[in-house]
Order: C-alpha cells, then structure tokens, then sequence
C-alpha cells in the first residue's frame, strides 16, 4: 500500500491515488521500472504533454543490465503489442525512453512540472501496477514554485541529476530513427530491425558490457556461481555474439542472423503460452452443489461444504463491520455509509444472486430475473474509497487472499478494445459451477459504453439461468470524465454506487484504518452466506413476496439479527433497511446545483405558508446543452426526479412546480431552502418579535400603572382615616369620671 511524505505539509498521505497527486503538472522526468509500455500509454501519455523516463531496473539480483540489453523477444513483444499513439510520441519525441548504459538505474523518482510549479517525488515505488495498488511503498513527496528562493535548491539539484542521467549515463531504448522502421511490421520483421540496432549500439559502444559479466553467462560453470539470474534466452544471445573470453565473435553477420531467429523463436513460444486465465480467479473457489455452498480448501484443492459453527461470529468481528461502515460517514468530508453498507450487502449476497434471479424467474409475482443486477460497480475519483473497499475490505472479507485483479489483466492489454475482458467475466460467469465474486479493480472507464461490453451484460442478465458468479467492479471517474452509462437497460442489470467525498485528515478521522483493515476476516460473509442460502431453500410465502420487491431483503433481514443478537441492531438502524440508488444520488445533486447555480432566483414562498415553496419554470432557462427537447419536458424531467415516496413532490402546474421545503431539504442533505426561508423572513420575525415586545412592556407598563394608582388609592385612604381620628373628642375613662367628677 503506498504511503508518502509530504516534506511541506509534514504531513503522512496514507494510500493515496498517485496519479491524482500529479493532475497539475504536464511534464514528467525520471527514473523507473517499467513492468511493460501499457503503463506509459494508459497512465502518463493522456496525462502529460512531455515524457522523459529512464528505465530503471526492479531488482538488482535479478534484472542485471544484460537481461536488460539482450532480452530482444521482450522488446519486440512490447513493440508488436504498441500503440498507434506510443508510436506517435516516440516519433515526434514528446516520448523519450532512456535505459542503463553501463551502470545500473536501481533509483526511483519523478519531478512533475509545468511552467511555473514542480513536484518531486523519491522512494520506493516504480510505475508498475502492483507497485502503485498492492506493494507496500513508501516515498516522499516536496512541492514547490520555481520562483520562489526556498524551492529552488531542490528543484535544481534534482533537475541537474536528471540531466545527467539522461544525457551521459543513459542511452535511447526506442528511437525515432527506430520508431520509423517498425510500421506495419511482421514479428520477425521487427526482431530484425531491433537486432540490427542492438548490434549497431554495441558497435558505437552507446551501451557498455563487460568482460567479467560476459564470462559469467557465456561459461556455464561459471554461471552457476553468479548471484543474480539471467534469462535462458538472454544466455543464448550472448553466447551468440561473444565467446567464452568476453570477445565479440568475429562472424557479425552470423552472429545477427542466429540471434533473430532466436528472438523469433523466443516470441513465438511466449505468445503461445499465455497465462491461464484460472490463475486470475479468486483464491478459495466457492461453487454450488446439492442444495449447499462448497468451498474449496486450498491445502489439498479439493472442495467440502461449507459449515459455520454457532460461534464462528464474535461481538468484536460484528463491531468491526460496524466501524467501517461508519468510518465512511465520520472519516470522510460526506456522509457515504449508505453506499458502503450497500456495497457490503451485495457482496454477501454475491454467491446466491443466481439463485434469487431464478427464484424471480419462477415467482408467481412476475418480476423478471434482468431485476437483479449481475454487476456491481463502485465509481469514485482518487483516494474516496472504491479502490480501498475492494482490495483492502472486500477481499479478505469474502477470506480471498489471491493478489487483486486489475482491468489490464483481464483485457491482457488491449487497450480500448473490451474484447478480451468480456471474454474473461463471461467465460467464468458461465461456468454453471463457481459463485466466488470476481472482483476486478480499475475498471476502464469505457467499459461501459462498449457496445461489446453492454450487449454482453445484457446478454449476460437475459440469458443466464444457472448457478453463475457476479462481477464487482472499481472505477475511476473524475469530474469532466465521459458521463456514465445511465440508461435504463444497464443500471436495472448494473449496480452503481459513487463515491465521491474525499478523506478528512487523519487527526480529525473517528476510526483508525489500519486498525479495521487487519481485524477484517470472513466470519461474517460464511456465516451470513450460509443462512441465506439456508433461507432460500426452505422460504415463506411471505418471505418471497419481500425479496421479490427486494432482492437484498433476506441478507439485510440476517445482517440485522447478527447485529441484535450483538446489542448492536442500533448502530446501524437509519441505513441497514435502505438500498443505495445512484440515480436518486446524482438527482440529488442535480437538484442542489440547480438550486444553488439560480441563486434562489425561481424560489417562491406563499405567505402564511411556510411548509411549501413554488419553483418557476423559468429556471431551466439557463440550462447548458440539456438533453432534454424542450423546457417542458426539463419541467417533466425534473418534476419525475423526486421519488415518490419521498414526498418532496407536491403539484406540477404550467409554470412551475409546489414542493416541500423540509423533504426536498432531506433529499438533497442539507437545510437549503429552510436556510433561504428564515433568511427572508429574519426582518419579519425581528420586527414581530420587537412589536411584541413594545406590546409587553407597554401592557407591564400600564399594568405598573394600575397598581401605582391603586397603590396611590390606597395611602389616600389611609391618610384620610386618620386624618379623620385625629379631629373626633377623646373620650373619658371610667377612673378619670370617678376621681374627678365631672367639669
């Protein structure tokens, strides 16, 4: 798994997309392996207008510079199998390739520049598709501008070597003056013309061998002793053109005419033996046999059936599956735990999909089998997460531990032509025996605009009524890519699901990757597979009806009784009864842009109403290369958007349309016309609440009053009482009338 340093950032990019580090830049230099030209033209020649790369070497063990030079079947297969636009950019030089010419290139690293901006890139990695997906590499990476001081010291340093690797301790592999030769040439026609510019370099001394090399491989004896390997084929060449002293042989032409029959030869007989595709096929193979899954046991190759044990499943196994779920929605920038979850419930189903599709084929509700899809395709741009879920999560999930299966491998490099993999999925889609999930990542983006490929999908979905496979796809689509195949007859039989929001940084992520990746193992997917398949053997009235509105149904109903039986039915309760709908996904935003890219300026509110608003068909006015005919039909379009259950949808009129505020808001994800009605009417409640504020205290005020003016009252009274007490006659005591009589 890649890793790299970013010098300025200090920062750590675990299992980054490589090449999206790079979308800046239009011109690249440097030092490489190359596993074979596909990478060059499928990677770096869309991508960048300049190409200098010196082909490095893998291992120094094993890739000494003679395999290197005299390895010439390789270089003509290479040849042979090229581009008509790698030969092009040989030929007007925007593509030059360097290898060793004495010493060996065992460095890796790139600058990346346009004119103004560079980044440099130093570690481990070569442009080889393990390398990039599978191998742990670590490199670091510095970005910088040209004009500014601080940069400048690596930038030319780095430049300077360059420049001396290219210039002085390399020499050309392929040629214009080469290139020019090799149009439209036979296989043996090309191993001439390269035999020739191998003798002529050897001639001119452009590349440099040695003696002591030369005994080592010549002399059998002594070649027995040497620490690193050399091709049986490269032996013969040299034994063909030097002696057993390191001494050219002094019959040129002898030596040249027996060394083009040998690459001849030697092209013939690899390209007859081309690699099993089985060697490509998940490792356990799940079959189906007798009502039960069969695995096969990879000690012996022979297959058993597969058993569960009640306990094979643990709390700590369910709460690992719950927190990658998770991860998706509180690791990344947007929530995308629905897709994920999704994504995990078509992979449990994956072994039984044929059975489900024949259960619809069968039914008594009158579903058709092409219902359920017999793909499923994660698209997303770099370093989102599709990449990730099938190589690091979705294989050992299912406990397939064979090396992932890229696009390339199956189409054997054939470019835009979809023939080959077609031709792969459907020879093991039709094997009426295996249901392992054939996982393939970096599916071409063309794939699915293939007539080839969509009239076989089609044909696949129609035709297939045994026990069959699935076929789980990822796929790069970045912004300004060709749109996806959304036509109706391919996403019934395809299952999309995007993933779009990049990664938070990692100080900010809730779960910790490396820790969900290695806790990740295929109790969960036996013990939910088992069940199904149990479940579908023996089901309900009931439990048909469902899954016939459903096809997930049954495996989302057993994913929830695992969770419960855990404590954890919770965790995962606002998403586990959902499926994910790419359409409704891509209409959500559609809508949001549209809403947002108007500036409001088509919303309207009734007053008094602050549930609903009105959208103006005015708004589509605007709208760029629409597909649509007419903006009556946009209206129709856009109106049809809403799912009905939804019901965001209230009244389409001629003019416009009533929606909902709070359920078109939980559509898109956001509070966006809520956020734009209190907006609005912030001035309205400010001066309603300052209104019922001056009646408050105008009502305390008068109320103040009133108990004042009692109060004032009421001392009156009071004053006047006694006033009144004051003014009457005291009255005589019976003691004072008895003592001093009367006056």
């Amino acid at each position: 798994m890649l890793t790299i340093y970013d010098l300025k950032k200090q920062t750590m990019l675990t299992q980054p997309e490589f090449f999206d580090l790079t979308t800046a830049y239009d011109t690249l230099s440097g030092v490489s392996f190359v596993g074979s030209f596909k990478i060059i033209e499928q990677e770096l020649l869309p991508r960048f207008k300049q190409i200098k790369l010196i082909l490095g070497m893998e291992d120094q063990k094993t890739g000494q510079n003679l395999n290197q030079f005299f390895d010439l079947s390789r270089r003509t297969k290479e040849l042979k199998n090229a581009s008509e636009e790698f030969l092009r950019r040989i030929t007007d030089e925007t593509l030059q390739l360097h290898f060793t010419k004495d010493h060996l290139f065992h460095s890796k690293y790139f600058i990346f520049e346009n004119e103004t901006q560079f980044a440099i890139f130093n570690g481990s990695m070569n442009l080889t598709d393990k390398a990039l997906h599978d191998n742990h590499e670590m490199m670091w990476l510095y970005t910088g501008d040209k004009s500014a001081a601080a940069d400048q010291a690596i930038y030319q340093a780095h430049q300077q070597l360059f420049e001396q690797n290219f210039n002085q301790d390399s020499t050309e592999y392929l040629s214009r003056k080469l290139i020019n030769q090799l149009h439209d040439k036979s296989v043996d026609e090309i191993a001439a013309v390269l035999t020739e510019a191998t003798f002529e370099q050897l001639d001119n001394k452009s590349i440099q061998v040695h003696a002591k090399d030369i005994e080592q491989v010549v002399d059998e004896a002594k070649r027995e002793q040497i620490s690193y390997a050399v091709k049986p084929e490269v032996v013969q060449t040299v034994s063909t053109i030097y002696t057993v002293k390191g001494n050219r042989r002094r019959n040129k032409e002898q030596a040249k005419s027996t060394v083009k029959q040998l690459v001849y030869r030697t092209f013939k007989k690899a390209h007859s033996e081309e690699a099993d595709a089985s060697e490509l096929y998940p490792r356990p193979m799940w079959s189906y046999q007798s009502d039960q899954l069969i695995v096969q046991d990879q000690a012996d190759g022979l297959y058993h059936p597969l058993t569960v044990a009640d306990d094979l499943v643990t709390r700590a196994d369910v709460e690992n599956f719950v927190k990658i779920i998770k991860s998706f929605r509180y690791n990344k920038i947007k929530d995308e735990s629905q897709q994920a979850l999704s994504a995990f419930v078509y992979l449990m189903t994956a072994p039984l999909i044929w059975k489900i599709r024949a259960l619809y084929r069968d039914s008594n509700f009158s579903k058709s089998p092409d219902q359920v899809p017999v793909s499923m395709v994660l698209i997303g741009r770099g370093t989102t997460g599709k990449t990730l879920l099938v190589r690091d999560y979705f294989k050992p999930f299912i406990g397939d531990d064979s090396p992932s299966v890229q696009y390339v491998q199956i189409n054997q490099g054939n470019g835009a032509h979809t023939n080959r993999a077609v031709e792969f999925l459907g020879s093991y889609l039709q094997s009426k025996r295996f249901v392992s999930p054939m996982i393939i990542d970096e599916l071409n983006e063309n794939f699915l605009h293939s007539k080839v490929a969509t009239n076989a999908i089609k044909q696949w979905s129609n035709t297939l009524t045994d026990i069959h496979n699935v076929n789980i796809f990822a796929m790069n689509h970045n912004t300004g890519d060709r749109t996806i195949n959304n036509l109706e007859e391919i996403t019934k039989r395809v299952y999309y699901l995007s993933f779009e929001a990049g990664w938070k940084d990692s100080k900010q992520q809730r779960y910790d990757y490396n820790i969900l990746v290695n806790s990740v193992n295929d109790h969960i997917y036996r013990w939910m597979t088992w069940h199904l398949n149990e479940r579908l053997n023996d089901l309900t009235g009931q439990e048909e009806e469902r899954l016939v509105q459903d096809y997930l149904y049954l495996t989302k109903e057993l994913l929830n009784e695992l969770l419960t039986r855990f404590g954890l039915a919770d965790e995962l309760a606002d998403l586990i009864w959902q499926n994910y709908d790419y359409k409704v996904d891509r209409n959500r935003l559609t809508w949001k842009m549209l809403i947002k890219d108007d500036n409001f300026e088509h919303v309207a509110f009734t007053e008094g109403d602050d549930q609903r608003f009105s959208v103006s068909k005015a708004i589509f006015n605007n709208l760029k290369g629409s597909t649509y005919e007419n903006i009556n039909q946009t209206l129709d379009n856009y109106y049809n958007m809403f799912p009905r259950e939804s019901g965001v949808a209230l009244d389409q009129y001629d003019n416009g349309m009533v929606l909902d505020i709070d359920r078109f808001d939980h559509f898109v994800g956001e509070p966006l016309i809520r956020r734009y009605y209190e907006q609005l009417h912030q001035k309205e409640n400010q001066q309603d609440q300052l209104t019922q504020l001056l009646k408050a205290q105008a009502q305390q005020s008068a109320e103040q009053a009133a108990r004042q003016e009692k109060h004032d009252e009421m001392m009156l009274k009071a004053m006047e009482q006694l006033a009144s007490k004051k003014q009457q006659p005291k009255r005589r005591g019976i003691w004072s009338r008895w003592f001093k009589g009367d006056d």
